[in-house]
């Protein structure tokens, strides 16, 4: 019994060591430093500045930017020679554009793009702030688009449509041609979808671009959206309004000839959405077999003959 029990300590005595042991070992291991840590540990920047813009990119991680996207324009930013103040204001755009739950990507790359090509900090600011005004615009847009019955099919459909139709915003498009377009997709019926929404934003702006008012531009996409033109043919406005432009008439000109066509043009889908383009078309009868002719009546000689 005394044997059994000074085993039985001596086994419990031996756990706990091995357990202080491992306690100790894992307290000597140093904790990893994260990559914003890593990036202002390498930065060249004074260590007040350090703390600054510490700070800033703590505030934008738990604001829900991705740390690595924080890191990368850092260090992007002190590549580049921006001050560490200025650093901070270009944080900070991107920080309120989160915190409004706007798409930051599209905001994140404007900052991007201005650091890589040397714009000076205000402008890039000034720009990017605007950006998120016109992306603000637009997820209200979409907002209301889904309440008259516009629909997400699939994850990110939303976030893509918004950012269309900032984009279009952005190229010159007024909001309420936006919300026009918008009312042309949400009486579409069974084609009222986000996808749509935003494939009728991106067309529309490419036109402008080409040269076309935005009302010109909406209303011609519209007719599109509206007589149920499938994408390819909605993405190829583009192509046949370069044509009208090529055969000399003004741009004008050209959008009213285009919708003229796209209105006397028979929609490629009819029907229920996802059926095969040809299930409009009525089925073709069944061949009916041929009767056999009924033999012709051996000829009667005439009397006389």
């Amino acid at each position: 019994m005394v044997t059994r029990r000074f085993v039985g300590i001596a086994v419990l005595v031996a756990m706990a060591g091995g357990a202080l042991f491992v306690s100790h070992a894992i307290a000597q291991e140093p904790s990893k430093p994260g990559e914003l840590s890593r990036t202002l540990e390498a930065a060249n920047l004074s260590p007040e500045s350090k703390v600054l813009v510490r700070a800033k990119g703590v505030e934008a991680v738990r604001a829900g930017v991705a740390e690595g996207d924080v890191a990368g324009l850092i260090q992007r930013g002190v590549g580049r020679g921006i001050q560490p103040a200025e650093l901070v204001s270009l944080l900070d755009v991107v920080v309120r554009a989160k915190r409004q739950d706007l798409p930051v990507g599209p905001v994140l790359d404007k900052v991007k793009e201005g650091v890589a090509k040397r714009v000076p900090p205000a402008r890039i600011v000034e720009v990017a702030s605007r950006l998120s005004g016109e992306l603000a615009t637009s997820r209200d847009l979409v907002h209301r688009a889904e309440r008259e019955g516009i629909r997400a099919e699939a994850a990110g459909e939303r976030q893509r449509a918004t950012e269309a139709v900032a984009s279009a915003i952005g190229r010159g498009v007024p909001p309420h041609e936006m919300t026009d377009l918008s009312r042309q997709v949400a009486r579409s019926g069974e084609r009222a979808t986000m996808s749509r929404l935003e494939l009728g934003a991106q067309v529309t702006g490419d036109l402008v671009s080409m040269g076309l008012s935005p009302h010109d531009a909406s209303q011609t996409v519209g007719a599109a959206l509206s007589r149920g033109l499938s994408r390819r043919d909605i993405e190829g406005l583009r192509e046949r309004l370069g044509q009208e432009l090529k055969s000399g008439g003004s741009a004008e000109d050209g959008a009213k000839r285009l919708r003229e066509a796209i209105r006397s043009e028979r929609p490629e889908d009819r029907g229920e959405r996802g059926q095969d383009k040809r299930s409009d078309k009525p089925e073709k009868a069944e061949k009916v077999e041929k009767m056999e002719k009924p033999e012709k009546p051996s000829k009667v000689e005439r009397p006389g003959r």
